[in-house]
């Protein structure tokens, strides 16, 4: 048994070593002008290597048209191209971020803006919008539901019952699993107790209060956390990563859903408030997250940031 633990930590380092990333930087300076750097790193490709389907070019629709600075490094088997570009206050920008999925076809997209609030406070927004099909990766099936089915009273034991219980379980875990905040799956792949853990704090209880709202005392406590329990567990099962079959054949290109994405805003100023988190030591507001958070609904970065007025 050790040994398979071992075999799979191994896979899911392997994947995750594989999985291009990218760092989203917008650089607001006073007067509201602000500068757009991202830094997109993947698996150099050589001749005569299998592809892992973890390039550049393989995950990103990579920023295109006038005003696009960009410049290559290497360190190891990872190849990073950096792309950046000046906008003026209120310039719009579209789809610099736009990630590939499966068969090459952009899977989410983004759009952002810098605007004016007031004299010295000015707005970072930025909308990540999911264009690509359904992510099966929290797709709770009834047939592979048994146990939690197992879990209800007999008289609540449908699978109507079932197939509701797990889609108020994907819209509580989506954001759990793939961020904004501390995604889970990167915890759950190498420490899933502190993972199951996490899960209980973030979402147990609102998953308890959709149990008692839904059922009310046909449901005990000890049966709505019987439920929650290996709904968590199901949660974290579908969401890893596959191993690669090597009788598949050649891998699909893209793979959105293990691309990490982490977007900063920096300034001179101060953070008057914001969606993602502080970084004291720096001053920067960051958000860590996978694709797929943006499946269910789009997700929104914001922050509102206090500048010297030049």
């Amino acid at each position: 048994m050790r040994s398979f633990a071992v075999t799979g930590v191994i896979i899911s380092l392997a994947l995750l070593a594989g999985c291009a990333r990218a760092r989203v930087t917008t650089e607001i300076r006073s007067g509201g002008a602000w500068t757009r750097t991202l830094a997109l790193t993947g698996q150099e490709k050589k001749e005569g290597q299998m592809d892992m389907g973890g390039s550049i070019e393989d995950s990103f629709v990579l920023p295109a048209g006038d005003g696009w600075k960009s410049t290559t490094s290497k360190k190891d088997a990872d190849q990073t191209s950096t792309f950046e570009k000046n906008f003026a206050l209120g310039a719009p920008l579209k789809g610099d971020l736009s990630i590939k999925g499966d068969g090459g076809t952009p899977t989410l997209v983004n759009e952002v803006s810098v605007t004016r609030l007031a004299p010295r406070r000015f707005e970072y927004r930025e909308t990540l919008r999911w264009t690509g099909p359904p992510p099966t990766g929290l797709n709770l099936k009834t047939q592979d539901l048994s146990d939690v089915k197992a879990a209800l009273p007999p008289e609540l034991a449908s699978d109507e019952n079932v197939a509701g219980i797990a889609d108020k379980m994907a819209v509580l875990a989506m954001p759990m699993m793939f961020g904004p905040g501390d995604p889970l799956l990167a915890i759950g792949l190498l420490h899933p107790d502190l993972a199951g853990r996490r899960a209980s704090q973030r979402i147990g209880s609102l998953m308890l209060k959709a149990l008692e709202e839904q059922f009310g005392d046909k449901m005990t406590l000890a049966q709505r956390r019987a439920v929650t329990v290996k709904l968590i567990e199901r949660s974290f099962a579908q969401a890893k990563p596959k191993a690669p079959d090597p009788a598949a054949g050649h891998p699909s290109k893209g793979g959105a859903a293990l691309t990490p994405l982490m977007f900063v805003v920096k300034s001179p100023g101060k953070v008057i408030s914001s969606n993602g988190e502080v970084d004291e030591l720096t001053g920067e507001v960051y958000w860590a997250l996978f694709p797929p958070a943006a499946s269910l609904k789009p997700v929104v970065l914001t922050a509102v940031l206090e500048l010297d007025q030049n």
